[in-house]
């Protein structure tokens, strides 16, 4: 099956198509009842396609602990709100319903600093699913844009010096890795799924 012009493998085709008989038009209705200057046709589009491929990597990837950014997490929770629709939802698709951990990677908890690595290994899985990054890259310039590291601790400059990354930010490894035009909204830290969210 062909997604945007990139042959998908048989079982990422067959994840898509079950997460999308799950009807999330409520969700994007209220998004935008909510803050229509924000969240305008193309975003909600953008996110909701982006969600159903987050919830179709969690099928095929229960194992793994999945990381997404602040557009995917508000979306995410919009969903969790009508609580009996997503109890619903998750059924239909997992069997079981997915759980929200918001604290996962913060300081001060057991897995401190682990989000970094998440999110690495969801872009690599991200990207061998449906040939595209979880966050789309312009291409490098003169103007200071935003990376890895600078996403994940919640900063909203790119050009505020080189030591704000965080812990699992080794020797600046990430500090270079460019993920997102600087106008990205990235006020909070990203969230993830961990291994141990489904409830069998």
């Amino acid at each position: 099956m062909e997604h945007s012009g990139y042959e998908l493998k048989p079982e990422v085709a067959a994840a898509l198509e079950r997460v999308g008989k799950i009807d999330l038009s409520k969700i994007n209705k209220k998004l935008e009842h909510d803050n229509p200057k924000y969240w305008t046709g193309k975003l909600l589009a953008d996110a909701e396609a982006s969600y159903r491929r987050f919830l179709a990597l969690n099928l095929l990837y229960p194992q793994e602990t999945l990381a997404v950014n602040k557009v995917l997490d508000e979306y995410w929770h919009n969903h969790i709100l009508d609580t009996r629709k997503y109890e619903e939802d998750c059924r239909l698709i997992f069997g079981s319903t997915l759980h929200h951990y918001p604290y996962f990677g913060l300081p001060g908890e057991p897995d401190e600093g682990e989000h970094v690595p998440a999110f690495a290994v969801t872009e690599q899985i991200w990207m061998e699913a449906f040939g595209t990054p979880i966050v789309g890259r312009p291409s490098p310039g003169a103007t200071p844009r935003l990376t890895l590291d600078r996403v994940l601790m919640g900063l909203e400059r790119a050009d505020d010096g080189p030591d704000g990354g965080p812990k699992g930010c080794k020797n600046g490894q990430h500090c270079k890795k460019i993920i997102a035009p600087r106008e990205i909204e990235a006020s909070q830290p990203l969230v993830a799924v961990s291994q141990t969210a489904f409830e069998r």
